[in-house]
């Protein structure tokens, strides 16, 4: 790239109008003379007034960067003079050292000189809203107009706020995320990557690690077989998922996740992992709550869920032993009664139901205890906490969980609560870690269960609200921004923004991103596939730029209609 501080950014060649009118964030413009055909400098075509083009405006003070949002002529019988344009203001730049920043401090004047931006300087714009030169840069593709220019961003600036991946089926998301993937390999990077549809796994160097749950759809044999253990799932999400109603199945299913608690912390009383409580004596179950030093709601307090159904029969008894009958009854309180027939008929629904779940292909490898497949959880909290020379990515196949019963939303969820529980005792602070959530608009902002059980699965947003401050970065890939909380879109400081052909969508990413006005958002149905806008707190200054094919391609292609049609 050439010295653009030595050489200049205000070239005579590139000049062609001046400035007509002039409000408060745009201006108006007229050609300079007849001839503003587009041209060739430096081996580099140059509009020279083309809609979509940065300009510079050469005022007394300062340049001023823009770009032409609209060209006109109001009268066809008039000259091409008479041909006027509107430059939407983006930013300003220091003539000595070529600093660009967001704003403008100096308005140009009326006739102040317009022209075409140079292409390695637009390219640069990135580094040059830097206070200093960084250490880690990631190339992630060039401005539109050439190849050549290539554009780089630091982690911080890309996910330091986090990052949203946006755009229609066909704009070039999934090609985005396996570009900004392979050029984390290359720097000392912690990513996680959850991919539900199996479309990353060809990524297969030696940084990078592949688990699975449940049976892919594309298995690969270095793949490593996981289950996810009880413990990371919380009250919320068994009453959601096994949905107990009334007054009678929600007490007795949060008791019998208490007692089957107890059961695993004091094996020595209860060998058979469930507490027996159908006419059996309290004694041990009373010594056991006056003495507990444990938090029985902590979600690490593990439970054998094979006796769950066995246990909530337990539970279906009487609160007081009785010997005799009639007016001889004695009550025994350091017993449970008898089998509450009544109680156990309104939890055969519940029951049937739990039994239905746990052995359906959507869970049966994660619920099964006797399964030698690691925990999920622990093999993420190495990966996270591991050294300079250990694995960089860690691809999490979510293909092979069926869609019955919300699984997927509840097994991700759940991901994403051990990731930001791990967050807040600071293991991820030193070794800052960036959570890739593919198909994002599956996984945010759902709700499961019914009326009375009614749960959030809201692990991801929280991230998002949170996760920045104890090193927990994410970045959303959807082709719905729309079906994404506006909550959580306005977290993301940075979006990578494809072709989006549907008005919410725009609007969407107007209201989340302060950065992008109607003048900027216009462009997005025209964008071509691999090209983006980049815009956010970071960017304020939003850039159009060709994302670089990976070389690494995700499998995102669809059916092959000329091959299998033939």
């Amino acid at each position: 790239m050439l010295d653009l501080e030595a050489q200049g950014i205000v070239r005579s060649q590139l000049l062609f109008g001046k400035v007509k009118a002039i409000s408060a964030n745009s201006v108006q413009f007229e050609f300079i003379n007849t001839d503003h055909q587009a041209t060739y400098f430096e081996g580099r075509r140059y509009g020279k007034g083309e809609v979509g083009e940065f300009i510079i405006i050469e005022s007394q003070v300062n340049l001023i960067l823009g770009r032409i949002v609209e060209i006109k002529k109001d009268d066809l019988e008039l000259s091409n003079l008479e041909i006027v344009g509107r430059i939407q203001l983006l930013g300003s730049i220091q003539m000595d050292n070529l600093k660009v920043t967001a704003g403008i401090d100096y308005y140009p004047s009326i006739n102040d000189l317009i022209y075409s931006a140079p292409h390695d300087f637009i390219a640069d714009i990135p580094r040059r809203m830097n206070s200093t030169r960084p250490k880690v840069e990631l190339e992630i593709g060039s401005i539109d107009l050439d190849k050549d220019c290539t554009i780089t961003v630091t982690p911080e600036k890309l996910f330091g706020r986090h990052l949203g991946i946006l755009g229609s089926t066909g704009g070039g998301k999934s090609f985005t995320t396996a570009r900004i993937l392979e050029e984390c390999l290359k720097k000392n990077s912690r990513v996680i990557l959850l991919d539900p549809t199996g479309e990353y796994r060809d990524f297969t160097s030696e940084d990078v690690f592949h688990i699975h749950l449940g049976n892919p759809i594309y298995p690969l044999k270095e793949s490593l077989a996981c289950k996810l253990p009880p413990e990371s799932f919380i009250e919320a999400d068994f009453l959601a998922l096994f949905e107990p109603s009334g007054k009678v199945q929600g007490p007795k299913f949060r008791e019998a996740l208490k007692s089957l608690k107890l059961a695993k912390l004091y094996p020595n009383f209860y060998p058979e992992g469930y507490i027996p409580k159908i006419d059996a004596p309290k004694l041990n179950y009373i010594q056991i709550i006056n003495s507990l030093t444990v938090n029985i709601n902590d979600p690490k307090c593990s439970f054998n869920i094979d006796k769950l159904t066995l246990q909530i029969e337990h539970e279906c008894v009487f609160p007081e032993g009785q010997e005799g009958y009639g007016s001889k009854a004695v009550k025994i309180p350091e017993r449970w009664g008898n089998h509450d027939g009544g109680s156990f008929a309104n939890c055969l629904p519940l029951i049937s139901r739990i039994n239905t779940i746990i052995n359906s292909p959507p869970f049966d490898t994660f619920f099964d205890v006797n399964s030698n497949h690691k925990s999920l959880t622990n093999v993420i909290k190495q990966f996270a906490s591991s050294n300079k020379d250990a694995k960089k990515l860690l691809r999490i196949d979510l293909s092979g969980i069926p869609f019955e019963y919300k699984a997927r939303e509840i097994i991700a969820n759940c991901i994403g609560r051990t990731l930001l529980y791990a967050s807040r005792k600071g293991e991820f602070k030193n070794k800052p870690v960036v959570v890739f959530l593919d198909e994002a608009h599956n996984f945010i902002g759902k709700t499961i269960g019914n009326e009375d059980t009614l749960a959030k699965l809201d692990a991801f947003e929280l991230i998002a609200k949170e996760g920045r401050k104890f090193g927990l970065n994410i970045c959303l890939a959807t082709q719905r921004p729309r079906d994404i909380t506006e909550g959580v879109l306005s977290q993301l400081g940075t979006l990578i923004v494809h072709r989006l052909t549907n008005d919410r969508d725009r609007e969407i990413v107007e209201r989340a991103c302060g950065e992008i006005d109607k003048a900027a958002s216009d462009f997005l149905p025209s964008l071509q596939p691999g090209e983006a806008v980049i815009i956010g707190n970071d960017f304020p200054i939003p850039l159009t730029i060709n994302i670089k094919k990976p070389t690494i391609k995700p499998n995102s292609e669809g059916a092959n209609f000329q091959e299998y049609w033939a």
